[in-house]
């Protein structure tokens, strides 16, 4: 019964993830996942598999502190999507987010926050979401 617990609750989340990708695309980070102030991180967000095309992709951070609330949104870039676009990667001076959130988070997730039109109508219904990927900041 322990194993059908654990299988039901990998399927679950691998069918979330399936879905959140779907919708927005997916990003990974090239650079590994520990990262401090000052280092590079690469970071790819593809389109290919997105049910809408976006019209910005911006990179933020976000992490929960260890009482379980959750830091601002920290902007790491943004940018600017073209319709013909499928592939945006961009190499990011990793900013002291420690010395201006403080040292107390535990998880940090990088999310590609973007942008869209849900339709051709006039004006257009403008949407937003996003996928992540997490990191360590050492």
């Amino acid at each position: 019964m322990r194993f059908f617990s654990i299988a039901a609750a990998l399927s679950a989340a691998t069918v979330a993830l399936a879905q959140e990708a779907a919708r927005y695309g997916a990003l990974t980070v090239d650079s590994g996942s520990n990262i401090s102030a000052g280092q590079t991180l690469s970071l790819t967000y593809n389109s290919t598999v997105a049910r809408y095309t976006p019209k910005t992709v911006d990179f933020v951070l976000q992490g929960t502190r260890t009482n379980g609330n959750q830091t601002p949104y920290v902007i790491l870039e943004r940018n600017d999507y073209s319709a013909d676009q499928k592939v945006l990667q961009k190499d990011i001076t990793f900013p002291d987010v420690k010395k201006a959130i403080g040292d107390d988070v535990s998880n940090w997730l990088v999310i590609a926050y973007i942008t869209y039109n849900y339709d051709d109508s006039n004006p257009p219904v403008v949407l937003s979401g996003g996928t992540t990927a997490p990191i360590t900041i050492v």
